[in-house]
């Protein structure tokens, strides 16, 4: 059973190779990690991707290691670039089934990220691609990844959901190979607040295994990284943090440009909290443009469409509670509605190990009304008083 003072003690190391080599900082003293702390160190280290920084810092002599610490932080690390090396490849082996049926993708994070933004490719190791197509283009494109022996991981609520609402869908392939298909970089009103169409009239070019390919533009980039830091986990990962300092100190940064897309995808409140996160976890310091973007003031909707993010009610129905309110008009909501209570059999079946059940699904939303209803009841008590 891990011991908690050594997972403090860890965490901290492990935070401290979070920053390693981030732009203006200093290297400071090198760090040393105990015999009885390297179990918990080389645990978080790897479950937070960091293999490929911590090597980076060994070589610099910023972290110092023995030969037995050395050997397993190689050989973890070897794994971790084995597969990004077997993901790229995929990569480059499924546009050519695409450009066939004339259907255009940009690639998010992953190789685009590791590839374009870090020092080293090293630094930035992935476990899946992320790759954003067209909504119109989004169901014959899972049909090419089925082609190509993908399958789909889990199916839609129901038929015609993922084009109107949803943000993704993961395919697999027999060698456990995870595609995930984008239509908007994040689930819930963050999302459906985006014009993922932007994004591909800003594409940037990169290369990779001597091939082109595009991802997003430097701007959309810092507010991918930014969202995927502030609302893919609660708390924040360190990877994506880092993700948050390398995007922000990219050269040929328009912030004028910023400004206009945190404004007009109302990212006020995702911005200050992947800001504030990554400097205060990682030690940093930010840009000051990105710190001022981070510091300028949210509407209330904002702010509450992130807790729905944040908070437990993640896991109570939140993020899709907060996705109806987003939508707009009372027809697209009773439909977002009608999907959400009554989705197939099938997808229901694939939702857990629970038994599937429309009561469970109905029972969220009943659980929230009624706490609407308490709540409502007694503001207008003690209004009266």
């Amino acid at each position: 059973m891990p011991d908690p003072r050594e997972d403090r003690e860890a965490n901290l190391l492990v935070r401290r190779i979070a920053a390693f080599g981030s732009p203006g900082t200093d290297a400071g003293e090198s760090l040393v990690v105990e015999e009885r702390c390297w179990p918990a160190f080389h645990r978080i280290l790897t479950s937070q991707q960091l293999e490929g920084l911590a090597v980076a810092a060994a070589t610099a002599g910023s972290l110092v290691l023995t030969d037995d610490q050395q050997a397993s932080l190689l050989d973890a690390t070897r794994d971790a670039m084995l597969w990004c090396l077997e993901i790229e490849k995929n990569l480059v082996g499924l546009t050519a089934a695409f450009a066939h049926a004339r259907i255009d993708f940009l690639v998010l994070k992953g190789p685009a990220v590791a590839h374009t933004l870090y020092p080293d490719p090293s630094w930035r190791p992935f476990r899946d691609l992320d790759l954003l197509v067209r909504t119109r283009d989004w169901k014959r494109a899972s049909e090419t990844l089925i082609s190509l022996g993908y399958r789909r991981f889990r199916p839609e609520p129901r038929p015609g959901f993922d084009e109107r609402f949803g943000k993704a869908a993961v395919h697999l392939n027999d060698q456990g190979l995870n595609i995930d298909l984008h239509r908007t970089l994040v689930l819930g009103p963050f999302g459906l607040w985006m014009d993922p169409e932007m994004m591909f009239a800003s594409a940037e070019r990169f290369e990779l295994a001597g091939r082109s390919f595009y991802r997003c533009s430097r701007t959309t980039m810092l507010l991918n990284a930014c969202m995927h830091a502030a609302l893919g986990s609660s708390p924040p990962l360190l990877l994506p943090l880092r993700d948050v300092v390398q995007a922000s100190n990219a050269p040929g940064l328009d912030w004028n440009e910023v400004e206009e897309h945190i404004d007009r995808w109302k990212l006020p409140a995702v911005m200050q909290l992947a800001v504030e996160s990554a400097e205060e976890e990682l030690g940093v310091t930010l840009p000051q443009q990105v710190v001022a973007l981070g510091g300028r003031r949210s509407s209330r909707r904002e702010r509450r469409a992130l807790a729905a993010y944040l908070s437990d009610r993640r896991t109570r129905g939140g993020t899709a509670r907060a996705t109806l309110l987003a939508i707009p008009g009372v027809r697209a909501k009773v439909r977002y509605l009608s999907y959400m209570l009554v989705p197939t059999r099938e997808f229901l079946a694939t939702g857990g190990n629970q038994r599937p059940s429309y009561f469970r699904r109905w029972s969220v939303l009943l659980r929230w009304f009624v706490s609407r209803v308490k709540r409502h009841s007694r503001h207008t008590a003690e209004s009266l008083r």
